[in-house]
């Protein structure tokens, strides 16, 4: 063993945040293959509701905090980015639609999240809470038509999204 390797070796092994909870029958992965190669309002999303384990997993819905801040649209979505491949670790156990409405100068963020768990995840690793506070959270009921509607709209990128009262802009996956 070489001087890197007896340090690699040496370092404390990471336990897994979501260790804690009980086995899910939803199978993440399947709903996501279902998500990026069909249909996803006649296929992916009769699947999410058909398997969700409402026990296992949550739904959340995230609104940026300073929309006030947003100028470029481009710039926006680059805030997007950062997120997701800060959270990278997280892929495993989470799936998030998170899109951009309105206008340069006049826009907001917003998006829909499911999480392993009934908490919020961010507290459970040190390296997912870089961004997580500059959004207002609020957990979804599933069995509401309310969640069922934010489900569909951010899920498509379609819809009336009368909750925002901007346009849809553009939007990107956490998968």
């Amino acid at each position: 063993m070489d001087d890197c390797d007896a340090v690699l070796a040496s370092e404390p092994k990471t336990k897994d945040p979501f260790a804690h909870l009980a086995k899910s029958t939803f199978v993440m992965d399947e709903f996501k293959r279902k998500y990026s190669n069909e249909d996803t309002l006649k296929v992916a999303i009769p699947h999410f509701w058909e398997h969700l384990d409402t026990e296992g997993y949550s739904i959340w819905y995230c609104e940026y905090k300073f929309a006030k801040e947003l100028a470029e649209p481009f710039k926006s979505c680059n805030l997007i980015s950062g997120m997701f491949q800060r959270l990278d670790k997280l892929r495993k156990n989470a799936f998030g639609s998170v899109l951009l409405f309105g206008t340069k100068n006049n826009s907001t963020i917003s998006g829909v999240w499911v999480f392993r768990g009934q908490e919020l995840v961010f507290p459970l690793s040190p390296d997912w809470q870089i961004d997580y506070e500059s959004y207002d959270w609020r957990k979804l009921d599933p069995s509401s038509e309310e969640c069922k509607t934010m489900v569909k709209e951010y899920f498509t990128w379609e819809g009336d999204f009368k909750h925002v009262g901007k346009a849809f802009n553009q939007g990107k996956v956490f998968k």
